[in-house]
Parts: C-alpha cells; structure tokens; sequence
C-alpha cells in the first residue's frame, strides 16, 4: 500500500505516534508530511528505511571511531526509538555532545524548531567559532 498511496490519515497517525504531545500535529503538518512522500523517490527511500528496521545494525559497533563534534539531539518522549540510545551514543562518541528534551518525541525539530535550532546554533559556534554564516543565521 505505501508504494502505491499513503492515506492521510496513515500520515497523521504516524506523526501523532511519533510526536511527545500529539496534539502538537496540526493539519498543515500532516498535508506537508503527506506531499513530501509524493515527491519523486521519497516513497521508495521511505519503504528502503521501513526495511532497515527489520535486520540488525551492521555498522553500530563502528559508532566509537567518530572523532569529530557530535551533537546528539532526543526527546526524551521518543517512542520509535528510545533515548537509551542517545545515551549509548553519547558514551560511545567522545566529546559528543548531548541534549534531550524532556517534552518532546521523535522529531524535535517539528515539535519545537525554535527551541532545536537554538541547541544546534550554540553547538556550532561552541565547536567552530565565529562564523559569517552563524552570525547572518543569529540575525533572522
């Protein structure tokens, strides 16, 4: 069925399951949600990560050779994939960097923007410097 159609309220049961506060999922999100699976490829990458799920990580143990700032966002709320797994990351990579918000699910950056965008903006400038593109993006 999801390669052919994704019913909007498919959509909207996805987002609510994956959101902290479901009421947070307005009717403008689950239209943008809908129409972003129609674009070309996206349908066919989306049922490629649905299938991911169903066979073990082949990489996980490879995740302690990163050595580089890492910013590790979760919400606490998160019920597709449960923050013991920041947690694990955090310890795995070192120096990562990690921010769990205690209100909100899976997609923090939906659920609340302003609040995401200002983690990562203070990550990048703790771990880069001044920067002309952070300082125009402090501006807007």
């Amino acid at each position: 069925m999801v390669r052919n159609t994704l019913p909007g309220v498919i959509v909207e049961q996805g987002l609510r399951n994956v959101f902290g506060d479901p009421a947070k999922v307005r009717s403008e999100l689950i239209v943008r949600t809908r129409e972003l699976t129609q674009l070309r490829g996206n349908r066919e990458a989306l049922i490629k990560r649905g299938h991911q799920w169903l066979r073990p990580p082949k990489l996980a143990h490879r995740i302690a050779e990163l050595k580089l700032p890492t910013l590790i966002i979760w919400g606490r709320r998160d019920r597709l994939i449960p923050p013991d797994n920041a947690e694990r990351f955090h310890r795995d990579i070192a120096g990562s960097t990690m921010v769990i918000f205690d209100d909100l699910g899976h997609m923090p950056q939906e659920e609340d923007p302003a609040r995401t965008v200002a983690v990562v903006r203070e990550f990048l400038q703790s771990t880069a410097g001044p920067s002309p593109l952070l300082d125009e993006c402090n501006r807007q």
